[in-house]
């Protein structure tokens, strides 16, 4: 600030850069939890492989949050067109990750059979509060396949490695670009 005031950093000054951190620390973390579901055993394992649905759906917020950027800075149409590339591509390779971490979540509601996409299910099929309450319930991680189920959702481990590797780098990429435009 030019009047001798200090001028306080804020998240809200460059959140483009927040979502490149925040997305490093859940690809991190992704890559932390597979590995270490794939080496542990018993609880151990099957608590760090629920972990990756979080993280799955922080990336996916992560890139949200980006787009949302590049928009309000005005940044080019070819770096919003990768970036969205990049999302279409993660939702296509984990394409239950959101619906998974929403049960994992609100296991609560899906417990009783009144979770959100429970109540869709027993509209269209016309299935009981009980029935639809033992269709999305019950999952985890299976060594032999690298799959994580949370209810009817699946999760190929490897697959979604490799689908957070690609988006993150996309994520960093548009901030890169932001970076590139100099001063604001």
């Amino acid at each position: 600030m030019g009047d001798g005031q200090e001028e306080r950093w804020s998240p809200a000054r460059d959140p483009y850069a927040i979502a490149v951190s925040q997305a490093w620390w859940a690809f991190q973390a992704v890559l932390l939890f597979a590995a270490d579901a794939r080496n542990a055993s018993g609880p151990a394992q099957q608590i760090y492989a629920r972990q990756i649905f979080g993280q799955l759906r922080a990336l996916r917020r992560c890139a949200e949050m980006q787009a949302k950027e590049l928009d309000r800075l005005g940044v080019s149409d070819v770096d919003r067109a990768c970036l969205d590339r990049a999302i279409e591509e993660f939702d296509a390779a984990v394409p239950d990750a959101r619906h998974a971490r929403d049960v994992l979540e609100h296991f609560d509601e899906y417990a009783r059979g009144e979770g959100k996409l429970q109540r869709k299910t027993i509209r269209e099929l016309g299935i009981d509060v009980y029935q639809a309450a033992a269709m999305y319930w019950g999952g985890g991680y299976d060594p032999e396949t690298e799959q994580i189920t949370e209810g009817p959702f699946v999760i190929d481990v490897p697959q979604a490695v490799e689908a957070v590797g690609q988006l993150f780098e996309a994520i960093y990429a548009a901030g890169r670009a932001v970076d590139g435009r100099g001063p604001k």
